[in-house]
C-alpha cells in the first residue's frame, strides 16, 4: 500500500470535509448580515469552492479510497468500506440534487433583485437543513478509516 496514496487520500478527505463544513458556516454568517451584497458574494464563493474543493475532493477521496481498498482485499470484503461508500454517496446525492440546485436558484433570485426576497429565505432554510445532513453523513467515515471496525 503506497504511503503517497494514503497521503493523497487524507488530503482529499480534508479538502472535502473542510469545505462542506466551512461552506455552511460561511453562508450562515453571510445571511446573518441580511445584506444583499454580502449574501450574493457568499453564494458565489460557496458555488466556486463547492466545485473546486467539494467536488474534486470527493472524486479524489473515492479514487484513492478505491485504490487503497485493494490493500485490504477489496471493498467487497469489508463493511467499513461499504458503509463509507454508502455514506459518501448519500451525502453526494443530497449535494448534487438538493444543495446545488438550491444554490443556483438562490443565485438567480439574488441577481434578479437588490433585496433578499422571501423565496430566498425559504430556500435557505431547506439548504441549511439538507446541508447539515449532507455534512454529518461523511463524518463517521473518518472513524471507519482509522478504526476499520466492521
Amino acid at each position: 500500500m503506497s504511503a503517497n496514496l494514503k497521503v493523497l487520500h487524507l488530503i482529499c478527505a480534508c479538502l472535502f470535509l473542510g469545505n462542506v463544513i466551512v461552506s455552511g458556516i460561511w453562508a450562515v454568517l453571510a445571511e446573518r448580515t441580511r445584506n444583499h451584497a454580502i449574501i450574493q458574494f457568499s453564494n458565489r464563493v460557496v458555488l466556486i469552492t463547492d466545485l473546486v474543493f467539494t467536488f474534486l475532493g470527493s472524486l479524489g477521496v473515492v479514487w484513492t479510497g478505491f485504490s487503497l481498498s485493494g490493500g485490504y482485499g477489496g471493498y467487497a470484503d469489508h463493511l467499513w468500506i461499504q458503509w463509507s461508500y454508502a455514506l459518501l454517496g448519500l451525502s453526494g446525492l443530497i449535494w448534487l440534487f438538493v444543495l446545488v440546485p438550491i444554490q443556483l436558484k438562490q443565485r438567480q433570485l439574488l441577481r434578479d433583485t437588490d433585496t433578499v426576497c422571501d423565496a430566498y429565505w425559504r430556500l435557505s432554510r431547506i439548504w441549511q437543513i439538507s446541508g447539515a445532513v449532507a455534512t454529518a453523513l461523511p463524518l463517521p467515515i473518518v472513524y471507519f478509516m482509522v478504526n476499520k471496525p466492521l
